[in-house]
């Protein structure tokens, strides 16, 4: 059991936040991919007295103090690297200070910091526009089958590249190379294909980063015809920004239900696992669970397909419940992954989080039983530590014991409800955290997966969010970490059939995998 709800917001610059599923405020996950337009940028009040070099020193000096004292990694016996790593980065972002001028030196440093952690959990979320600059050279790409593929064009400039041009290079450097300094650099884990994937489309933007030079002469490619471009950078206006997006960044706009297509296919929609018991999406995937309960022997005898597009994460409760309904009570409680143990850090704020969290779920008119006794449990086990001086508690099965069988002895074969039903899961570039949980228990309940490569995490979890001294930033908090867990950190999902059109769209989706299906 696992409330892994969390905190993860991609920042576009002073204007404009695209939130994704795998990066949404910790509690308000959506059910999809969304573009929110924030108002028009105004100078900060208080930014004559404050300049933004101290701000930078004031919020990295706290966000170093709150990870040594709250995150498990500054006191793991097995990542000795956490704490000379973590002063490290506090140094280079002091540093940086030095040649901070404005709210993008502040932030990219920021970015700088936070990208050094190699943990999509540790993430930065933007209370208020930060005023940063958006410009652009009449060019915005995407990311399609490894090419950074022209998307957008301002149709007046004929200097540009025609739609579907592949960008070769800027200024003799290679794309790939280019969007790894300078957009690697400033969001990590660059070795992720949901990485290039979701900030591909800031690549020929920029944001005020005044360690990301701008590109002045690129190269693309199409039909195989060079098209030199030297670049003439201009102001965008926020409003075209917001008109361009869903070209860039196509959004699956995945729900929460169940419907039954022709042939007999079940297609379940789940774009959240919230397990924030205020969310909008929690009654909605209550409902789906028992639904699926109710029509489980009709829905194993056709295909069925786990659609789990821009599902970000949340609580894992759900995927088990699910897998339950599907292939059975006992074969889903086999399949479960299970951590050798869990640590938790053992700290006054942490510990005031799960308090919280207990008090949400006693208010909440749910029927939460479970995850309640797991809150009293994990709660009492860190008072009781903290008591005892202690600076990490172990949770030896993170889960409600009473409920939930020893494992069986392991074997090769993956466990199946007898009916065995054919289970398809759809998955693209947002699933992390608790989607990847339920790919964990999915996969070895034998699932095919299709689509597109998953995000991947690390294996601190339980995220918390903790505003930094100017007011402008929370940073995602991870508070416990697991022990032997199978998938690695950092380790994304392939899957077994890729899908290589627009995975925004459902329609088309829909046919291919009913062909898979009727195959």
């Amino acid at each position: 059991m696992s409330m892994h709800d969390h905190f993860l917001t991609l920042y576009v610059p002073c204007g404009t936040r695209i939130t994704t599923a795998a990066q949404r405020m910790r509690n308000r996950l959506a059910c999809a991919l969304s573009l929110a337009v924030l108002p028009a940028c105004s100078a900060l009040a208080g930014e004559v007295e404050t300049s933004w070099a101290q701000r930078l020193r004031d919020d990295a000096q706290h966000l170093h103090a709150v990870m040594r004292d709250n995150h498990p990694g500054a006191v793991d016996p097995e990542n000795p690297r956490f704490a000379p790593a973590l002063d490290d980065a506090l140094r280079t972002a002091l540093v940086r200070a030095g040649d901070v001028r404005d709210a993008g030196g502040y932030w990219w440093a920021l970015r700088e910091l936070q990208v050094s952690f190699d943990d999509g959990h540790v993430q930065l979320s933007v209370k208020q526009p930060l005023g940063l600059p958006l410009r652009w050279a009449g060019v915005l790409t995407r990311y399609r089958n490894g090419r950074h593929v022209v998307a957008v064009r301002e149709e007046q400039d004929a200097t540009l590249p025609p739609l579907g041009a592949a960008l070769v290079s800027c200024d003799g450097t290679p794309a790939a190379a280019l969007a790894a300094e300078r957009l690697g650099r400033f969001s990590g884990r660059w070795h992720l294909l949901s990485q290039q994937v979701d900030n591909a489309p800031r690549l020929l933007m920029d944001e005020g980063n005044p360690w990301a030079p701008l590109p002045q002469a690129c190269i693309f490619e199409h039909a195989g015809v060079d098209y030199p471009v030297a670049m003439r950078w201009r102001s965008m206006n926020r409003d075209e920004l917001a008109m361009y997006w869903p070209r860039v960044q196509p959004a699956s706009m995945n729900g929460i239900g169940l419907r039954t297509l022709p042939g007999g296919i079940t297609w379940i929609s789940l774009g959240s696992f919230s397990g924030n018991a205020d969310a909008e999406s929690y009654p909605k995937l209550t409902a789906l669970l028992t639904e699926v309960e109710a029509r489980q022997d009709a829905i194993r005898r056709g295909p069925i397909v786990l659609d789990v597009r821009g599902n970000g994460g949340g609580s894992s409760h759900w995927s088990q419940r699910l897998a339950e309904a599907i292939w059975g009570e006992d074969a889903a409680q086999r399949a479960a992954p299970r951590s050798d143990a869990v640590d938790w850090r053992v700290s006054a704020g942490n510990i005031a989080h799960i308090r919280a969290f207990r008090d949400q779920l006693r208010a909440a008119d749910a029927d939460d039983a479970e995850r309640l006794a797991w809150a009293n449990e994990v709660l009492s086990g860190m008072e009781t530590a903290q008591r005892q001086g202690l600076a990490l508690w172990r949770q030896t099965d993170d889960a409600d014991a009473a409920s939930t069988p020893a494992p069986a002895p392991a074997t090769n074969t993956p466990a199946r409800h007898a009916t065995a039903p054919r289970v398809y899961v759809l998955t693209d570039s947002a699933c992390a955290s608790a989607c990847l949980d339920a790919m964990d228990l999915w996969k070895a309940l034998g699932i095919v997966q299709v689509g597109g490569e998953t995000s991947a995490d690390t294996t601190y979890m339980e995220i918390r969010g903790e505003p930094l001294p100017s007011g402008l930033v929370w940073v995602g908090v991870p508070t416990k970490v697991y022990r032997g867990r199978k998938r690695g950190a950092n380790e994304a999902y392939r899957p077994d059939i890729r899908y290589d059109g627009d995975l925004a769209d459902t329609e088309a989706l829909q046919a291919w995998i009913a062909g898979l299906a009727g195959g």
